[in-house]
């Protein structure tokens, strides 16, 4: 892929590179920008078949893979220069964040052998308390870092209880929807805080050339 069809989209480059850098310092932000430049060169079927339906909805989905691959590759590198393995690293899901939430709220660290953080075909998470424990203690963590807005509409829906009605009164939200999109926004944000969702593995569609005839 030449340069002229990377170009016109170096500036998400430049802004994702820059936020993975202040993100993890540690990583030159050259480097970055290289990895980034890289994802281009691999995936010229899928860059062509998002430009072809719109700047705007291209630029979405650029912006949405260079942050992945950001991501994957600083994790990686930082895995590598402090010396352990990425595959140690927890990444929590939205649904076990949630289940978390209530005992973390209320202080109750000694009720881990009742968290059931399965779900059907799915494993269950560490069913050993003090991994569940350890993971409490990182939600809590994370909740405490966040905005005081973030946290009370936390509060109203995994410590009082509130349904989304009751929250959007209590907040002045308006409407049940207006509260669960703010609720949504806030978990994101407080898995942001503790490492980040997984990185999700990204392969170049295959082009109409390469695909095989139909019978």
């Amino acid at each position: 892929m030449d340069w002229d069809s990377i170009e016109k989209w170096d500036y998400i480059v430049t802004a994702v590179a820059s936020e993975y850098h202040r993100k993890f310092p540690m990583v030159e932000l050259e480097d970055i920008r290289q990895s980034l430049y890289q994802w281009f060169t691999e995936h010229p079927n899928k860059l062509k078949d998002w430009e072809a339906i719109g700047e705007k909805d291209a630029k979405n989905l650029i912006y949405r893979s260079l942050r992945n691959d950001a991501l994957d590759y600083c994790q990686r590198w930082k895995a590598k220069s402090v010396g352990y393995d990425v595959t140690d690293i927890h990444y929590y899901e939205s649904e076990i964040v949630e289940a978390l939430l209530p005992p973390v709220l209320r202080g109750e660290y000694g009720v881990t052998h009742k968290l059931n953080l399965g779900r059907p075909g799915r494993p269950s998470a560490p069913a050993e308390g003090g991994n569940l424990t350890i993971m409490m203690l990182e939600v809590d963590s994370g909740y405490w870092k966040l905005n005081k807005d973030d946290r009370r509409i936390i509060f109203l829906r995994f410590a009082e209880h509130l349904d989304f009605g009751e929250i959007a009164n209590y907040l002045e939200l308006g409407t049940d929807s207006a509260a669960r999109m703010r609720l949504k926004r806030a978990i994101s944000r407080l898995i942001n805080k503790i490492g980040g969702y997984k990185p999700y593995n990204d392969i170049d569609t295959v082009s109409s050339e390469d695909q095989e005839p139909e019978e």
